[in-house]
Parts: C-alpha cells; structure tokens; sequence
C-alpha cells in the first residue's frame, strides 16, 4: 500500500510540475512521429512511441524543475499554483527529484545513442537558460532556447520511429528557426514576473506595445517566410495564412494577461494544426510513391492493394 501511495505522490508530482506544457510538446511530437510510422509493424510503432514518450517526460521534467527550482521569485507572483510556492513540494525534495532525473535522462540517452545530441544540447540550455543572464535575455531565452527545444521535440519525435528523411530535417529546422521567432508572444502575459525575476523580455526591453508591434507587424511575415523556405506554407498556404493574420490581430489587442495566454494557446494550436498538414501530405507523398513504383514495375495489379489501405489511413487523419 506503501509503494502504491508513493508512486501516485510521484506521479502527482510530475503532472503538477508539466501539466502546462504537454499541449505543446507531447501532442505536437506524436503528430510528427506519424510521419515516420511508414512500413513499421504495430508492435514496432508501440515499443518506439514508448521510447519517444520516456524520453519526451524526462525532457519536460528536467526542464521544469530546473526553471522552477531557479524560478520562485516569479512563480510566486504570476503561478502561485505551481508545486514549490504553493508548498506542495520543498524546494529540498524538488534538487533530490532534479538530481534523479537528470541521471536517468542521460541514461537514456546513453542507452539509445541516436538521441545523445538532442539530449546533450537540452541539459546545455536548460543550464543556459536557468543559470546565466543570457537565458534571461529575450534573444536567449526565445530565439536560441526555444528554437534548440523545437529541434529536440521534433527531431527524437521522428528518430525515435525512424531516420531522419531530406524533407523531415528541413521541416523540423523549419519548425524549429519558426517558433523561437513566435515564442516572444509567452512574454507579453508574464511581465510582472518577468520583472521581478530580473528577465530582460521583449516587452520590458522595448516596451508592451512596441513589442506586440514587432511580433504582429515583422515576425508573424518573417514566419511564414521560414514556413515558405521549408516547404510548409505551401501544403496549405490560405490557411496557414489566415491562422498568422489571426494571431498578429489577437497580440495587438491589449485585453488583459488571460487573453495574452489564450493568444498564446492560438499560437500553439496553429503549430499542431502546421504538423498535421505536413502528415497529410506525407501521406499523400508516400501513396503517391508506391503508385508510381507500382506501374515502373508493371504490376498493375498491386494499384488497388496498394491505394485502398492508405485512403483509408489519409481518411482517418483528417
């Protein structure tokens, strides 16, 4: 009864400490590992998407009780909810827990080599990010370390199915160089804390308005121009147009910290909505391929068995 007690605290304890950011991480990867799944037996795309998820959890735990542990000051003003300031865990027992975690994220890494790099340069800028003045800068805090978490999310999110393809590399760089850039619009809820910290944000930089003028006005075009450059854009150029100019439209109206957030999940739901797009159309690519090999071959009579179960698969992903 003991150890089942305590596995539950644990358990509590994690999601306490993640919840707020498994929307933008977890959904977002397991969209993107569809890509990969191609030609994979059902026990193979298991045994990897449980790899993928250890692997994603100790990326999120690791980060969150490192920018916690450093991170009370702001916490207790702008989430008072979160494990530390609300007591539900001692500052003592979340080291002990960071100490714990950080060991088996590198075991992980060391037992499968292949996400050795990713995980290596996550503890690198968890520490640049929790530990020096530049992760309190607004150009390290978001264009270098919000671009590296991307690259890490979407990059172990394929590898852990399969290696890494021309046109998946270039769409996680795509990705990855994209949100770093939009990543500034987390900031202009938080500037009380941000602050009180002693971060160094966009919007106490250059000011609340000049800021949401910036991002509005240079970085939601400059967006879709990397999303243009990485072949993104165009897998569903009106809409990924239209979710842009809706987000640029929210981030100028100065409603309150809570509309800031709900822009902010916008935001987010516009980056998983990107990745299903691209999984459609690696689906679309991916029938296409066999098809054409299908007829070099002239095995015609291979064309139903061959189109039939992924129309059926494209149909379910929509």
């Amino acid at each position: 009864m003991f150890s089942f007690s305590l596995i539950f605290r644990e358990l509590d304890l994690f999601l306490s400490f993640t919840w707020r950011d498994w929307s933008f991480t977890l959904i977002p990867a397991t969209i993107f590992t569809v890509g990969a799944m191609q030609g994979l037996s059902i026990t193979t795309v298991i045994s990897n998407y449980l790899f993928m998820i250890c692997w994603m959890s100790h990326f999120l735990y690791f980060f969150n009780l490192s920018n916690q542990i450093t991170g009370i000051v702001e916490d207790r003003i702008d989430k008072k909810d979160r494990p530390i300031p609300s007591g539900k865990v001692t500052l003592g027992g979340a080291k002990i827990r960071w100490m714990i975690i950080l060991s088996s994220y590198l075991a992980i890494a060391i037992y499968e080599p292949s996400v050795l790099p990713e995980t290596i340069a996550w503890v690198f800028t968890t520490a640049f990010v929790c530990l020096t003045s530049g992760g309190n800068h607004w150009f390290g805090k978001n264009n270098v370390a919000m671009t590296i978490a991307t690259w890490a999310i979407l990059g172990v999110s394929w590898k852990s199915m399969a290696p890494h393809s021309r046109n998946s590399q270039i769409w996680v760089y795509g990705m990855a160089v994209r949100t770093g850039i939009m990543m500034h619009i987390q900031d202009i809820r938080d500037i009380k804390g941000d602050a009180a910290s002693g971060r160094k944000t966009m919007s106490i930089a250059f000011g609340d308005w000049e800021t949401r003028l910036l991002i509005s006005f240079v970085f939601c075009p400059l967006s879709l121009l990397i999303l243009h450059l990485s072949h993104i854009l165009e897998v569903a150029p009106w809409t990924i147009t239209v979710s842009q100019l809706i987000v640029a439209y929210r981030v100028l109206q100065m409603n309150g910290s809570r509309y800031d957030h709900k822009t902010y999940m916008v935001r987010g739901i516009c980056d998983i909505y990107f990745l299903q797009s691209l999984m459609k159309l690696f689906q679309v690519l991916h029938i296409l391929s066999l098809w054409y090999s299908c007829i070099i071959s002239h095995r015609m009579d291979k064309l139903d068995a061959v189109i039939e179960p992924n129309c059926i698969v494209l149909n379910s992903i929509r």
